[in-house]
């Protein structure tokens, strides 16, 4: 059947069976980019076995969708997934085994250097309630959410073109979770991540520079709503223990 049939399959079971199938296509040595790709050429069924059972049951425990489990058995096939400490988490142990059996070609093609960026900023919010609910609906450990967030963050999620998702765009489960990210502010650049991956050291000292300057900005704005020349004085005082003694080097940092 070819992809734009089975995009417009409404028997779940079977499209699943077809989403697998398509995971099973193989070009040279590699994992075929079936669901990535736009031309509309066919695949086949995986059969209605006990290894079908035993995903049906992974995305039953975990509420996902059908075009999410795609996406994530794609993106761990491809080597996108980043760990944790090392490792992989409960959630990620138990996808590789319900697709193992499957004997799918583990290509790791789009594997990054694995790093600890912002995984102490990630620690820190396991514990609020937004971050609660969604390990709770999706039933994933804090070290679950820690993996997606980090391989989120990494911009190495990839899109697969299914019939909610034509395009390559977020499935709604890992839409939510870039939406808990960005509430957050752990974003940066696509650059900046790269330059991270090339300079992490300098790049960490970058991050927490901006942190403490977050809220070093937030007190000072707040002085000088009450005493206006003691701010004025502290950053005069911060700019000439920086080397900058006159206005002429004032004028010229400002330029």
């Amino acid at each position: 059947m070819k992809k734009s049939e089975i995009n417009e399959l409404d028997d779940n079971d079977l499209q699943l069976r077809y989403y697998l199938g398509g995971l099973t296509k193989e070009g040279e040595n590699q994992l075929c980019d079936y669901w990535r790709c736009s031309i509309d050429c066919s695949c086949s069924t995986v059969p209605d076995d006990e290894r079908l059972v035993e995903v049906k049951n992974f995305i039953n425990t975990h509420n996902l969708t059908n075009e999410c489990f795609l996406r994530l058995s794609y993106c761990f096939l491809k080597g996108c997934i980043m760990k944790y400490k090392g490792t992989y988490s409960p959630f990620f142990i138990e996808l590789e085994k319900v697709i193992k059996p499957y004997n799918f070609v583990y290509t790791k093609s789009f594997e990054i250097p694995d790093s600890d960026f912002r995984e102490k900023e990630l620690e820190n919010i396991v514990n609020d309630p937004i971050v609660k609910e969604y390990c709770s609906k999706y039933q994933l450990t804090v070290t679950d959410f820690i993996i997606l967030a980090k391989t989120s963050i990494n911009y190495n999620f990839y899109g697969v073109k299914t019939k909610k998702n034509p395009d390559g765009i977020r499935t709604y489960e890992l839409h939510e979770l870039n939406n808990i990210i960005d509430s957050y502010g752990l974003y940066v650049s696509r650059a900046y991540i790269e330059e991270y991956r090339a300079r992490p050291q300098t790049a960490r000292l970058i991050i927490d520079i901006k942190v403490a300057q977050k809220k070093y900005l937030e007190l000072l704005k707040e002085l000088q709503t009450k005493n206006l020349p003691l701010a004025t004085l502290i950053i005069s005082n911060e700019l000439s223990e920086l080397g900058f003694h006159s206005k002429k080097d004032i004028k010229k940092l400002i330029l």
